[in-house]
């Protein structure tokens, strides 16, 4: 539950390592398996996205991964299903990452209750924006015990941004960059400028994303950040290495996490 996360971030290591599955892809059961090695190699945090047809933040590779276990037959019910099995047996909290017409199509107050008895720990919904709503979302997942987890991106207005982090729950989560996920080369000079704009409005751990793709990311952001998110990349590693291929790719990554920096 939320105090698994805020228990995460206790950690003396840093920053965290937070990965990103879709649930279904390239089926349920390697999905699965897939959260285990990830679990194995020292993920911290693991979100587990429930597939929809149009996931708005999310770029190609995400995007096809959502059609895929779109395709497969995968269904919310069979997600909170997987969730409830691996949240029974590994360590690393799992936060739900699903897009707004699926709470809305089972109910906001349903959504939030089948959340919480499948064991995650909190919820990011990317195109569900706090004020957009009839209810008062971080006080809808607050009473199920499950962190209300914002995405923020550069160009937010500092009005909107500090009504965002006042209603912010275990941790932020902003974009390096505009736009949608997506494994890029570097780093953008704003998404540096961003996080050092929200370090001086919030005391909530940042963990930052969209678009990192390499263990020279980690070492870049290890000083700046309480964690970092993997997602794209992986997708990727897997449909070219497989299983091994994420193995590998994660422990490369916690070599640098917990190598000195340059």
């Amino acid at each position: 539950m939320r105090d698994d996360i805020t228990a995460a971030f206790r950690k003396p290591k840093r920053p965290l390592l937070i990965t990103h599955v879709v649930a279904g892809y390239p089926d349920l059961n390697r999905s699965r398996q897939i959260v285990e090695i990830m679990a194995g190699q020292g993920a911290d945090l693991i979100e587990v996205q429930i597939p929809f047809s149009d996931p708005l933040a999310d770029g190609p590779t995400i995007t096809r991964a959502n059609q895929q276990a779109l395709r497969n037959g995968v269904r919310p019910r069979d997600c909170f299903r997987m969730v409830r099995e691996l949240a029974a047996r590994l360590a690393s909290p799992l936060l739900i990452v699903t897009y707004g017409n699926i709470p809305y199509q089972l109910g906001l107050d349903t959504f939030a209750a089948e959340c919480a008895a499948a064991g995650a720990s909190g919820v990011l919904i990317p195109d569900l924006p706090f004020d957009e709503s009839p209810l008062d979302l971080p006080a809808l997942f607050d009473r199920q015990g499950l962190c209300y987890v914002p995405l923020i991106s550069p160009g937010m207005r500092a009005e909107r941004l500090r009504k965002v982090l006042a209603l912010a729950s275990g941790f932020v989560y902003l974009t390096l960059r505009t736009g949608t996920t997506g494994a890029v080369s570097r780093v953008e000079d704003k998404g540096l400028a961003f996080i050092d704009l929200v370090r001086r409005m919030s005391t909530l751990p940042l963990a930052a994303g969209f678009g990192l793709s390499s263990p020279e990311h980690i070492r870049l952001l290890k000083n700046k950040v309480e964690a970092v998110v993997i997602g794209s990349h992986l997708i990727n590693t897997y449909d070219r290495a497989g299983l091994p291929g994420i193995v590998e790719f994660l422990r490369f990554c916690q070599g640098h996490i917990h190598s000195d920096p340059q």
